[in-house]
C-alpha cells in the first residue's frame, strides 16, 4: 500500500503545480480588484454625488455656484487634471487644480499657492531637482498657447482624490490652469450634502447646464463602480492571460495523471484480479481506482491553493511597487479564488482517472495466475486517423484565414485561437503516428553511434506507438507553447520596431516654437549619449505639377542636410532624394511628375518621387538642404533630429537631452528610442512571465515521461529479462531507456518547433497584420529555440534515469520466472 501511494506522488505533484498557478491567478485578480475598489472608494470618499465630464467636454464654471446654491448641498470641490509643457526643461508635467488639505491630501512643506504666479508640486517633482522658491515655465500644447513663469511655494502629498499616478505633478489655481490648457471648465465636481446620496444626486441633476451630452451626475457609489470597471479593464487581460496558462498547466497535468493511474492499474493487476477471484465486482474495482483519484485530487488541490496563495503574496511583495496599481500589502482571498481551484483540481483528476479506471474493470480474474504483466498491443485505427486529419486540416484553414484573410483584429484572434486549438488537437490525435515514425528515423541515425541499445530503443517506438506518443505528449505541449510564444514575440517586436523605424527613422526629434539655432544643435550634439544631431530647415512653398496648372497647392518644404541625414537609422524614407529629385507627399502628384516649387519670386523645377505608403494629407515635400536654400534662402529650422549612440540607455539620453535643452524655452522632445525601449521591456516582461508559467508544464512533462517509461518497465519485464539473459549489461539496459527517451523527445521537439513557429507567426499576423496598419516582419529567435531544444532533450534524458535504473535491476532469472 505504501509503495502504491508513492507511485501517486507524481500525480499529486502535477495537481499541486497546476492548481497553484490557477489559485495564484485568481487570488491576484481578487487582490487587484480589492485594491482598485479601495483606491476608487478613497477617491470619492466624503462625497455623496459626483459630476463628471468625458473627454469631449467640460463642466461649465457657472455650474459650480449653481450647485452650491441647491438645497441639501453642503459643500462642493471642483477638480481639473491635464498635461502641460514644462518648457524650462523640455518635458511634460501633470497639472491639477490646487486641492484642499483633506481626503488624504497633506502639505509636506512650504505653503499652498495664494495667487496666479504661484504653484505647488508633489514629492516626485522635488526628486527631479525642483525646490521651493524655484521658478518654472508652464505652457499648453497649441502653437499659440500662452506660457507662464511661476514660482514653487510648497510641496503637496496628494491624496487619492487628486491623483494616484506615479508622475511629476504641479498644482495651481483654476483660472491659470484653464488658460494654459486652452479650455474653460472643470473635469469633476465632488458634492456632499444631506438626505442621502440619491437625494443629493437628484438635486444636482436639476442644475441648468448639467444636461449637456458628456456630463454625467452619479451617486458616489455609482461613481465607484464606474471607476472600478475602468481600472479593471486593463487588469482583466492579464488575468485572462495568466488563467489561460494555468489551464494549460492543468491540461498537461491531466496527461500525467492518466499515465500515473495507468501505472497504478498495471501494478495492481494481480491484486485486482485476486479481488475479482474472491468476489469483488467491477464497480468495486472502479471505485477503488476512483477513490485514489479523489484522494489525490482533493489533497493536491488543497496544497495547490496554499502554494498559490504563497506565490501570489510573493508576487505582490516583490513587484507590487513597480505596478501602476497601488496594490495592498497583503493578498485578498475571495470565495471564488478558493472554490474554483479546489473544484477544478478534483474534477480534472477524476476525469483523468476515468480511462484507467475503465481498464481496471476489464482485468479478468485469470490475470492473477499470469506470471507477468502482458504488454498491450496498440494499433492505429482508421477512425483515429480520419479524426486527426480532419481536425488538423480544419484548424490549419482557420489559422490561415486568421493570419491573412480577416479584416479586423477581433475575428482574427477568435479564429486564430479556435484554429490553433483545433489544429493542435489534431496533432495530438496523430501523435501516435508522427512520434513513433520520427523516432524510428532518428533511431536509425542514432544506432550508428549508440549501437544495440539505440536500435532497440527505435524498435520499441515502432512496436508500441501509443506508448511512444504518450511518453512525450506533455513535452510536446510545453515545447510548442514556448516556441509559439518566443516566435510570436520576436515577430511582434520586429514588426513594431520596423513600424517605429518607418515613422521615426531617427531616435528623437526636438521641436521648438522658436527657430533652432546652431547653439542649440551644438548643445544637443554635446549631450552624453548623442551620436549625431542635425537641424531641418523648413519653409512654406507652393507646389505645382507641370502640365496641370490646376494642381497648385501649399506645402511645407523640409531640407535635409548631411548632418540631419546622418541621424537616420533607416535611410529608406530618404530613398531617391538628391538635388534633382524631391520626395513629395501631396495630393495629385505621382512619381516621375515634374513639379515646380515657388517661394516669393523664386521657382525651382524637380522630378517628384512619391515614397511607398506616402500620406498625401501631410502636404509635405522633402528636399536636400541645398535645394531648399535655392528656392527659399534663409529658411529657418524648427526641428532637430537626434541619433543616440549605440548601446546607450534611451531613457538616460532623453533625460540628459531634457537638461541640455533647459536654456531653450519652447523646446520639446519626442523620443522614438524611448518607445522602442518600452516595446522591448514589454516583450521581455511577457517572455519572462510566459516562459515562467510554461516551465511548469515542462516540469509536469518530465514527470509524465518518467511515469510512462516506468509503466514501460512494468510491461516489458519479460523482455528486459530476456535481453539480460542474451548478454545485455545493466549499463546497456539503462542506455536503451535513455536512447528511447531522447529519440522520442527529439521527435517531440521537431514537431513542437515546427508547430510553435507556425502558430507564433500566425498569431503575430492575426494580432498585428489583420488591421492592415503594419507590414509584418517574420523573425525567428534562433538562439532561444536552440536553448529550448537543449533543455527539452536534457529533460527527456533526465526523466529516463530512474526508470532505466529500475529496469537494470531486473534479474534475468527472476524476470524469466515471472516472479
Amino acid at each position: 500500500m505504501i509503495h502504491e501511494r508513492r507511485r501517486l506522488v507524481p500525480t499529486l505533484l502535477a495537481v499541486i503545480l497546476g492548481i497553484a498557478f490557477l489559485a495564484a491567478t485568481l487570488i491576484m485578480s481578487a487582490t487587484i480588484k480589492s485594491s482598485i475598489v479601495a483606491q476608487t472608494s478613497a477617491s470619492v470618499d466624503g462625497a455623496d454625488a459626483v459630476v463628471s465630464a468625458d473627454d469631449s467636454t467640460t463642466i461649465p464654471t457657472s455650474a459650480l455656484s449653481r450647485i452650491k446654491a441647491r438645497s441639501g448641498v453642503d459643500a462642493v470641490e471642483p477638480a481639473i487634471s491635464t498635461t502641460l509643457q514644462r518648457t524650462d526643461r523640455a518635458s511634460t508635467i501633470e497639472a491639477h487644480l490646487t486641492p484642499p488639505l483633506s481626503h488624504g491630501t497633506s502639505l509636506a512643506s512650504g505653503r499652498l499657492p495664494n495667487n496666479a504666479g504661484e504653484v505647488a508640486i508633489n514629492p516626485l517633482t522635488t526628486d527631479s531637482g525642483v525646490k521651493i522658491g524655484q521658478k518654472i515655465n508652464l505652457s499648453g500644447f497649441s502653437d499659440d498657447a500662452p506660457a507662464r513663469r511661476v514660482t514653487v511655494v510648497g510641496v503637496i502629498s496628494p491624496g487619492p482624490r487628486v491623483s494616484t499616478n506615479n508622475d511629476q505633478q504641479v498644482y495651481l489655481d483654476a483660472a491659470t490652469l484653464m488658460t494654459l490648457r486652452g479650455e474653460q471648465g472643470y473635469d469633476t465636481i465632488y458634492v456632499s450634502g444631506s438626505g442621502g446620496q440619491d437625494a443629493v444626486a437628484a438635486s444636482v441633476r436639476a442644475v441648468p447646464g448639467l444636461d449637456h451630452k458628456g456630463i454625467t451626475v452619479r451617486t458616489a457609489d455609482a461613481q465607484r463602480d464606474v471607476l472600478t470597471d475602468r481600472a479593471m479593464a486593463g487588469s482583466g487581460a492579464m488575468t485572462g492571460f495568466m488563467t489561460a496558462f494555468a489551464v494549460i498547466a492543468l491540461a498537461v497535468g491531466a496527461i500525467v495523471i492518466v499515465n500515473t493511474f495507468g501505472i497504478l492499474v498495471a501494478q495492481r493487476t494481480r491484486t485486482m484480479a485476486l479481488a475479482r477471484c474472491v468476489g469483488a465486482t467491477r464497480a468495486q474495482v472502479r471505485r477503488s481506482v476512483m477513490g485514489d483519484a479523489l484522494e489525490v485530487g482533493l489533497t493536491g488541490s488543497v496544497l495547490g491553493v496554499i502554494a498559490g496563495a504563497g506565490l501570489a503574496q510573493l508576487i505582490i511583495s516583490v513587484a507590487g511597487d513597480s505596478t501602476n496599481i497601488p496594490l495592498a500589502n497583503w493578498i485578498s482571498v475571495s470565495a471564488a479564488s478558493i472554490i474554483v481551484p479546489l473544484a477544478a483540481g478534483t474534477l480534472v483528476t477524476l476525469l483523468a482517472a476515468l480511462p484507467p479506471a475503465r481498464r481496471a474493470t476489464r482485468v479478468p480474474p485469470v490475470a492473477a495466475l499470469s506470471p507477468v504483466i502482458a504488454e498491450p498491443t496498440r494499433r492505429i485505427g482508421r477512425v483515429r486517423l480520419v479524426i486527426g486529419l480532419v481536425l488538423f486540416a480544419a484548424g490549419a484553414a482557420l489559422l490561415a484565414w486568421a493570419a491573412v484573410g480577416a479584416d479586423s483584429m477581433t475575428p482574427a484572434l477568435l479564429a486564430g485561437i479556435a484554429g490553433g486549438l483545433m489544429n493542435f488537437a489534431g496533432v495530438l490525435v496523430l501523435a501516435v503516428i508522427l512520434i513513433p515514425r520520427l523516432a524510428r528515423v532518428i533511431g536509425r541515425a542514432a544506432g550508428r553511434v549508440g549501437g544495440v541499445p539505440a536500435d532497440l530503443a527505435a524498435e520499441n517506438a515502432r512496436r508500441n506507438p501509443g506508448r511512444a506518443a504518450a511518453t512525450v505528449s506533455a513535452l510536446l505541449v510545453g515545447v510548442t507553447l514556448i516556441v509559439m510564444t518566443a516566435v510570436g514575440a520576436a515577430c511582434g517586436q520586429s514588426t513594431i520596431n520596423a513600424a517605429l523605424d518607418k515613422e521615426f527613422p531617427f531616435d528623437a526629434s526636438v521641436t521648438s516654437s522658436q527657430p533652432v539655432t546652431p547653439a542649440m544643435v551644438k548643445a544637443i550634439s554635446r549631450t552624453e549619449g548623442v551620436a549625431s544631431a542635425g537641424a531641418v530647415p523648413q519653409a512654406a512653398l507652393t507646389l505645382g505639377v507641370e502640365g496641370h496648372d490646376d494642381r497648385s497647392t501649399e506645402v511645407t518644404g523640409l531640407g535635409y542636410g548631411p548632418q540631419a541625414r546622418s541621424t537616420f537609422r533607416d535611410t529608406a524614407p530618404l530613398k531617391g532624394l538628391d538635388d534633382r529629385h524631391a520626395l513629395v507627399q501631396a495630393s495629385g502628384v505621382r512619381s516621375s511628375d515634374r513639379v515646380t516649387l515657388k517661394s516669393g519670386g523664386r521657382t525651382l523645377t524637380l522630378t517628384a518621387v512619391v515614397p511607398e505608403g506616402a500620406d498625401a494629407s501631410l502636404g509635405q515635400v522633402m528636399l536636400t538642404s541645398t535645394t531648399l536654400e535655392k528656392v527659399s534662402p534663409g529658411a529657418q529650422p524648427h526641428q532637430a533630429l537626434v541619433r543616440y549612440a549605440q548601446g546607450t540607455e534611451a531613457s538616460d539620453v532623453t533625460s540628459a537631452l531634457t537638461t541640455a535643452l533647459a536654456p531653450y524655452p519652447g523646446a520639446s522632445i519626442n523620443s522614438a528610442a524611448d518607445e522602442r525601449a518600452q516595446v522591448q521591456q514589454i516583450v521581455t516582461i511577457m517572455m519572462v512571465l510566459v516562459i515562467g508559467l510554461l516551465a511548469i508544464s515542462v516540469v509536469i512533462a518530465l514527470v509524465g515521461v518518467a511515469n510512462t517509461l516506468g509503466l514501460s518497465v512494468l510491461e516489458r519485464t519479460r523482455e528486459i529479462g530476456l535481453l539480460r539473459a542474451l548478454g545485455l549489461t545493466r549499463r546497456q539496459i539503462r542506455a536503451m531507456f535513455g536512447h528511447e527517451a531522447v529519440q522520442e523527445s527529439v521527435a517531440a521537439v521537431i514537431v513542437g518547433l515546427v508547430l510553435g513557429s507556425a502558430y507564433g507567426i500566425a498569431g503575430a499576423y492575426a494580432l498585428l497584420g489583420s488591421e492592415g496598419t503594419a507590414t509584418m516582419h517574420i523573425s525567428i529567435p534562433w538562439a532561444q529555440l536552440a536553448a529550448v531544444t537543449v533543455v527539452a532533450l536534457a529533460a527527456g534524458w533526465l526523466a529516463s534515469v530512474i526508470p532505466g535504473r529500475h529496469a537494470a535491476r531486473i534479474s534475468p532469472a527472476v524476470a524469466l520466472a515471472g516472479e
